[in-house]
């Protein structure tokens, strides 16, 4: 089904790449699964002459959807570019843009486009897997030869994962004010840094500082709009503030997130969401 929707009658091919939303854990997020560093190939497709190639090229900080559509001589490439959050269990696009290229026959297009979507890629067994459900389906990608002028790249040092690394440390043996300072010390070393400010809002949370935690929430939910777990957290910090509409609010909003903690604390309340 996901499949056979990437292919359009010889007039247009599009290709698109969903990704996932955080897990429903409000726990700790873990730093980045350099395994997942590459190209995978998502898409190689053939019918009546027209054929369609999706490479996905995974780097540390974004991840690039570079498709080519061809037709009797004829070429078309696209490719998308957004910045990303890898973590252990999943890539996550902040932000998408699109870029498209068209060559004569105006006939025969192409369109790399990443969208955020209630979907995961998932490492097992050195392959890559994204899960549909909207379909029912599972996507298989595999480990491919880079067919772009992109490349992967590394950057060298990043302290914002050696310090989130040691916030994770401390954070996991009780001592929440000892990992605020080295998620400070991550998000002093990148502004950016999503997993550093979810991060600290848990550890907040877990100190009693509600207010705090609310504020980190909301640069998450800025940074990465479909962040489930910050709106459970900002709601659980809103609850224990006295706010409960506005707790609830949140909570809804996790829950149609898919937010497992969030739909289950809602639906014992009898509210809907």
């Amino acid at each position: 089904m996901y499949l056979r929707k990437t292919f359009h009658i010889f007039v247009v091919v599009i290709a698109t790449v969903m990704v996932l939303l955080p897990s429903s854990s409000s726990a700790e997020e873990i730093a980045v699964n350099s395994e997942l560093y590459g190209s995978w190939s998502a898409l190689n497709l053939e019918q009546n002459g027209l054929k369609a190639n999706l490479i996905l090229i995974i780097e540390e900080d974004q991840v690039i959807a570079h498709n080519t559509c061809s037709f009797r001589g004829y070429s078309v490439v696209a490719q998308t570019s957004s910045p990303a959050v890898i973590t252990s269990n999943e890539i996550r696009i902040l932000r998408s843009n699109m870029a498209m290229e068209e060559y004569s026959p105006g006939f025969l297009q192409c369109k790399a486009s990443i969208k955020a979507a209630n979907m995961k890629y998932k490492l097992r067994d050195g392959k890559l897997f994204l899960d549909v459900p909207e379909e029912r389906e599972t996507l298989e990608l595999s480990r491919a030869d880079v067919q772009s002028q992109a490349t992967v790249k590394t950057k060298g040092p990043q302290p914002e994962l050696d310090y989130t690394k040691q916030g994770i440390m401390y954070a996991k043996k009780g001592n929440y004010q000892e990992a605020i300072k080295a998620y400070d010390k991550a998000i002093e070393a990148n502004p950016s840094y999503v997993i550093a400010y979810y991060n600290r809002s848990v550890a907040y949370t877990k100190a009693g500082q509600y207010e705090e935690a609310i504020n980190d929430c909301n640069k998450v939910l800025q940074l990465d709009p479909l962040h489930s777990n910050s709106y459970y957290t900002r709601g659980v910090s809103y609850w224990h503030l006295g706010s409960k509409n506005q707790a609830i609010k949140d909570m809804q909003e996790a829950a149609k997130l898919k937010h497992k903690e969030a739909q289950d604390y809602l639906t014992s309340m009898g509210i809907k969401w």
